[in-house]
């Protein structure tokens, strides 16, 4: 409904702001301070934009309102149509609200620019309206011109990855609905040349509408590209194996701790496979370190090739690997593929540069929920399964079972008793004289250790010496040996026999304790008031090719200072014909299964002819162990040995009964 006010002057004295009447034409009829032409009040700028609502309005005959300068003030223009072709307007001035919203903008203006100077891009988002606005820093961060991405916030998650939209959609929805009070998230943006780049976003809120929606939010990208690289390579030192880029123990045990608890849920088995390369040790020390990494690069290689994608395979050092085996049904199938698959495949030759080696693999297997209820408790058993298959000759693969469960638990507990063994005085010595060929040789023994246990009875060397040595205690056991054969051979040169001599039987691992320097030893020696010469060192060829201990056997001074080595059990296994002439041996003693081989004519009696001959040509003493028959005794003589050891001819006996022996020789 038009209003008619043209004749009532009460009406529009009453209004409060400025006013005027005009017609169609703009032609001003009544008017309060106002110039005599619209056109001469309106700015410039604002004029064509007032015609072309003054247009539709004449069209319409509807109110309208138009934000304009009018007389140099921003105003606020209400036109009202009235009767008779007429237009009321009416003027508000709002100069004051558009000063405050010029400085908001410049404020805004401001803390972007500080935002842009801290290298971050600024994205603006007026939420209800869809339009999202990008600072030409954010562009920057990934090479896009303004014009490459679209205004909206559905053209910025496009460019995310896919698989960090999820989250980045949740955290987007906590900030919305109140539960964060910042907007905090990190992914991935692809870049215009291709490439993926980290960023952290960061973002608030800033306006809300009466019901407490969002309209417009504010916030910042930081590129953490270098940052979160660095991290993953922190991540995988932490995690994995530097030579093999296998997990390593700790990843395992995230891995195994996850896999059971799935398996608790879902009712599947799991199987842990410990795994060892067999003789590893030795082509790492004929063929050097950087033969040996490549052989366990190549070890890992095949072990993977042998699992399913789901499982794992872990590196925990040495030669020391894990496969975890997930998801496994009721049946052994996969187990038994996996663990035929690797025994074949390692036992294949390994090409190392212009040499080649060959090891083979033991492994142990273990099941949850079936051996163990738990991790530490299923390594354990997986422990115990590859022992059993080391022991029983390598090369294979052996299940955990209960009577593994109880050596082991034997195993331990003399373990236990072997460490109190020392302080309660239950080592002996047991000496079983060598016969000599001519009675112009040195007397000499060998010097045994027996183990006095106080239910078991008395124990031989293999009952408790690799114990020894994997507990670490045939260090103080060793030296026990060699303290008491030092000052038991010391009474009897000093009583009975002044030449006699003791061959000990040292572990690689007392030999490289004492270090390579011959002056040591002397001193060592001194300490008991004995020559070089006293002692004879019993060493297996594995210890003459350790290289630790190989410049030590190499020294003339060895020799100088009076001590003699002896090549032990020489002829069971791969002998090598070369140690013969090995500049440090004084002695070979033939291993007890050529000498219980022994016939007229036989294979044996060629082989100890030959190796006599050699030994004797070298230099050197050669003793036959193992001598239970008057027959191989004189067989023996006749094929021209040096000495005799064995029960036929003289048994193991305490220290009273060898002081008999010597006086009765």
């Amino acid at each position: 409904m038009n209003l008619d006010v043209s004749d009532d002057d009460t009406l529009l004295a009453a209004l409060p702001h400025p006013w005027w009447v005009a017609n169609d034409d703009q032609l001003l009829l009544r008017r309060q301070s106002s110039p005599e032409r619209l056109e001469d009040a309106i700015a410039p700028e604002h004029w064509a934009e007032f015609q072309r609502r003054w247009q539709e309005g004449i069209e319409t005959r509807r109110p309208w309102g138009l934000q304009l300068q009018w007389l140099g003030r921003w105003h606020w223009l209400a036109m009202q149509p009235l009767q008779n072709e007429l237009w009321l307007g009416i003027l508000t001035d709002i100069s004051a609200l558009k000063a405050a919203e010029a400085q908001l903008h410049e404020a805004d203006a401001v803390w972007k620019l500080a935002l842009e100077a801290t290298g971050d891009g600024v994205w603006d988002w007026y939420i209800q309206s869809g339009v999202e606005l990008y600072s030409p820093g954010f562009l920057r961060i990934y090479g896009y011109a303004a014009d490459d991405i679209p205004p909206s916030p559905e053209a910025m998650d496009a460019l995310t990855h896919p698989d960090d939209r999820a989250q980045m959609a949740l955290d987007r929805a906590d900030h919305f609905e109140g539960r964060s009070a910042i907007y905090r998230n990190e992914h991935r943006v692809r870049c215009k040349d291709g490439s993926w780049k980290w960023i952290l976003t960061r973002g608030m809120v800033i306006a809300r509408d009466a019901q407490g929606q969002p309209l417009r939010m504010v916030g910042t990208h930081t590129d953490i590209t270098e940052r979160k690289s660095s991290e993953t390579l922190a991540w995988r030192a932490a995690n994995f194996d530097a030579l093999t880029d296998l997990p390593n123990r700790r990843l395992l045990a995230e891995r195994l701790d996850h896999d059971l608890k799935k398996g608790q849920r879902e009712q599947l088995r799991v199987a842990l496979l410990a795994l060892d390369l067999d003789h590893f040790k030795a082509v790492n020390d004929s063929l050097g370190h950087d033969a040996g990494d490549a052989l366990l690069r190549q070890a890992a290689a095949r072990i993977k090739a042998c699992v399913r994608e789901v499982d794992m395979v872990a590196r925990l050092g040495g030669d020391e690997f894990v496969v975890l085996l997930s998801e496994l049904g009721e049946g052994p199938a996969v187990v038994e593929r996996v663990a035929g698959a690797l025994v074949h495949s390692l036992g294949q030759p390994f090409e190392l540069g212009l040499q080649s080696a060959q090891v083979s693999c033991s492994i142990g297997v273990a099941l949850y929920p079936d051996d163990a209820p738990d991790a530490a408790t299923l390594f354990k058993r997986a422990d115990q399964a590859l022992y059993s298959a080391k022991a029983e000759g390598r090369d294979g693969y052996r299940y955990f079972t209960r009577s593994l469960q109880e050596a082991a638990r034997s195993r331990a507990r003399l373990g236990d008793e072997l460490r109190l063994a020392l302080a309660r005085h239950e080592f002996r010595l047991r000496f079983q004289p060598i016969v000599m060929r001519e009675r112009g040789l040195p007397p000499e023994a060998e010097v045994l250790l027996r183990w006095q246990h106080p239910m078991l009875g008395l124990l031989g060397p293999d009952s408790f010496l690799p114990l020894a040595e994997s507990t670490g205690l045939i260090h103080e056991i060793g030296a026990w040996v060699l303290k008491q054969s030092a000052a038991q051979l010391t009474q009897w040169r000093r009583e009975l026999a002044p030449d006699l001599r003791l061959a000990l039987n040292l572990s690689g691992t007392q030999l490289r304790q004492w270090g390579l320097s011959v002056t040591d030893w002397a001193t060592r020696l001194g300490q008991f008031s004995l020559p070089g010469q006293a002692l004879v060192l019993d060493l297996r060829e594995a210890q003459l090719r350790d290289p630790q201990l190989q410049d030590l056997f190499k020294l003339p001074a060895l020799r100088a200072a009076g001590f003699s080595l002896a090549l032990d059990d020489f002829g069971s296994g791969d002998s090598a014909l070369a140690c013969l002439s090995h500049p440090g041996l004084g002695q070979i003693k033939l291993a007890r299964p050529l000498i219980q081989a022994l016939r007229p004519d036989s294979r044996s009696d060629r082989w100890i002819t030959a190796l006599t001959e050699l030994a004797h040509a070298e230099g050197l003493h050669v003793i036959a162990k193992g001598v239970e028959q008057a027959s191989q005794a004189r067989l023996l003589w006749e094929l021209g040995v040096d000495g005799l050891l064995g029960q036929h001819l003289a048994p193991a006996m305490d220290a009273e009964a060898f002081s008999r022996w010597l006086q009765e020789r």
